[in-house]
């Protein structure tokens, strides 16, 4: 990421959102705070809408259920950091419908049957160990049945695991739903930590696996993917899986997206390679969905053979970053920003809000 970059970000977090606000209904409630936000996981089910910006720093998230609605209201969650996936689980399933029990973190972990629109993430910071089959991802770890519209997310998402199904997204882990007017700046790193057993690992910008409309989403990825298994990677979606039986003759849209990416993996198996990786989705199982005017802005995938060196942004072993803190202004976020002074790696934390939308 850039400061250029950053700049334009902070600025569109502002405008982003044409899609409409969700009708608010008569027993909505207001999110002003970090407890407001935090006591969702009460009422999962509940109708919520933001009514400011939130800031996060300083506190170590646990991911939350939700099957609710929720109205960002164009309002931006600062400083997320998720270390551990949340207490729910879900059942996800591979591309041979192979079922697994898995962990989810993101701001939510499970997510079923609910409505997010306009609520923006700046700063996201997931980064989990486990031990077993994970999926992560800014938003939500799990999403099913969702409509997710006009979000953004940025911010770094990595995911060590040891187990045999896995993956990491910018907007939503695995799942279905509609996918519309997102925005996702992400960092995504995979690394399979289990050199015994041959890992389904998924990735992508908006979806890691799962299938629905994923329409007029604009994507910044720069991923990393070290798996003893199998690879499915796309800048968009890392594959397109219907795994709900009522739905596999459904029509899938995955249309009017643009992607600018880079993909560096490899896939350590022998005897039945596959790697998929493509510029909007890995791999396609689904026969109905159409896959049609997309944008390809830029799109690079880098192929590693070194199967003992995990792939990593920082590329030495001793990383020495310089630390320079851009001050907020009247309308965009401060930051602090760390560049490796060695490979010019650059990554953000510690955002502050713009000083127009502080209290007086």
């Amino acid at each position: 990421m850039t400061r250029c970059l950053l700049a334009l970000m902070a600025a569109a977090l502002i405008v982003l959102g044409t899609a409409p606000a969700l009708a608010a209904p008569a027993d909505a409630r207001p999110i002003r705070t970090a407890e407001d936000l935090m006591a969702i996981a009460n009422d999962p089910a509940g109708h919520y809408r933001l009514e400011n910006d939130i800031n996060l720093k300083g506190i170590r998230w646990t991911p939350l259920p939700f099957s609710g609605t929720l109205e960002g209201n164009n309002h931006t969650i600062y400083n997320l950091s998720v270390d551990a996936v949340g207490p729910d689980r879900a059942q996800t399933v591979d591309g041979n419908h192979k079922k697994y029990d898995t962990g989810l973190a993101g701001l939510f972990s499970v997510v079923m049957d609910a409505q997010i629109r306009n609520l923006h993430l700046l700063g996201v910071q997931v980064m989990v160990e486990d031990e077993g089959s994970c999926f992560t991802a800014g938003l939500a770890g799990f999403a099913e049945n969702t409509v997710i519209t006009g979000c953004s997310v940025q911010g770094r998402i990595h995911l060590t695991q040891k187990g045999r199904i896995g993956g990491v997204a910018g907007l939503v882990g695995f799942g279905s739903g509609q996918f519309d007017g997102n925005w996702a700046d992400v960092e995504l790193v995979f690394i399979d930590d289990n050199r015994k057993t041959k890992c389904e690992e998924f990735l992508g910008a908006i979806l890691a696996c799962g299938y629905g409309d994923v329409r007029g989403n604009q994507v910044k990825l720069s991923a990393y993917a070290s798996v003893h298994g199998y690879v499915h990677n796309g800048g968009l979606v890392g594959m397109y899986h219907v795994h709900v039986k009522k739905d596999e003759e459904r029509v899938g849209y995955v249309t009017g997206n643009s992607v600018e990416a880079v993909i560096r993996f490899f896939e350590h198996v022998t005897g039945d390679r596959r790697a998929y990786c493509k510029p909007f989705v890995g791999e396609k199982l689904n026969r109905p969905v159409q896959i049609e005017n997309n944008r390809e802005l830029s799109f690079e995938k880098i192929e590693s053979k070194k199967y003992k060196v995990n792939l990593v942004p920082e590329v030495h072993e001793d990383p020495d970053y310089i630390t320079v803190t851009v001050q907020p202004t009247d309308i965009a976020f401060g930051y602090t920003m760390h560049t490796c002074t060695q490979c010019r790696y650059t990554y953000m934390e510690d955002y502050v809000a713009p000083a127009s939308t502080l209290s007086p």
